[in-house]
């Protein structure tokens, strides 16, 4: 909703499908190279005085970038957590028919690791969604990165199964979404450890080398999604100050 309410109010600015291929720095500015992710041709070029980078540090690792030896050491050095989630659609809401269940999370000890039922349309008739995986960091993240989405969805269906007997009868459709497949983040999060601490404030610590300013991930052990936007919004916020001051 964030991304769809900055489009709503910079919509023409935006550039689709733009694949990032090379950031350049000069006295000048920033030069960012680009090409069509959906129809590669020629790289495109913008200019700017400055650039706020947001992309995730497990794709901006494999791009050209001219930056110093600390900082290209720091983004090249954190890995990033595996996390994949799977929804599950039913014929009806049997959670709340046969069970009383209104919304909150089935914890397991399962590969699965929990179920997570609506807190909304309490009581609608027809069918309902939920939840039906929510499986990040250790082997079992990577086992169900490594199936294909159908088989993904039919493992947590027979898994579910054990707690919910009705999934076998009710269960419709699925889909299932592993954060290493998906081409633009290759991971879910910046697993950030003790060991690169140390990196981690040469990354965030003003999050500047020269004309390009990283934000997005955060200088925190809690690197996930809200975390990342605050840190965005406070990069701005932060080059807006030190322009004005210029």
């Amino acid at each position: 909703m964030i991304g769809k309410a900055f489009a709503k109010e910079v919509g023409d600015i935006i550039q689709y499908d733009a694949k990032v291929t090379r950031i350049q720095q000069g006295d000048g500015g920033v030069t960012v190279s680009y090409v069509n992710a959906k129809a590669p041709a020629e790289p495109q070029v913008a200019k700017a005085d400055w650039c706020i980078c947001t992309i995730p540090l497990s794709i901006l690792s494999q791009i050209p970038i001219d930056v110093g030896a600390p900082m290209k050491a720091a983004i090249d050095a954190v890995p990033y957590a595996s996390s994949v989630k799977i929804g599950l659609q039913f014929k009806r809401r049997f959670w709340e028919e046969d069970e009383a269940i209104y919304g909150g999370i089935s914890y397991t000890d399962m590969p699965i690791r929990q179920i997570s039922y609506p807190s909304n349309g309490f009581n609608r008739s027809g069918r309902g969604v939920l939840l039906g995986a929510y499986v990040f960091e250790g082997a079992n993240a990577y086992e169900f990165t490594s199936m294909a989405p159908a088989d993904r969805v039919a493992r947590a269906v027979e898994l579910g199964a054990h707690i919910h007997p009705q999934y076998r009868a009710e269960f419709e459709n699925g889909i299932a979404v592993a954060w290493h497949r998906v081409p633009f983040t290759l991971g879910c999060a910046g697993a950030w450890t003790e060991k690169c601490a140390k990196r981690i404030t040469t990354i965030c610590a003003g999050s500047t080398a020269g004309s390009f300013w990283r934000a997005s991930t955060p200088p925190t052990f809690r690197p996930g999604r809200r975390a990342r936007s605050s840190r965005s919004l406070d990069a701005i916020a932060r080059l807006h100050e030190r322009v004005v001051r210029m």
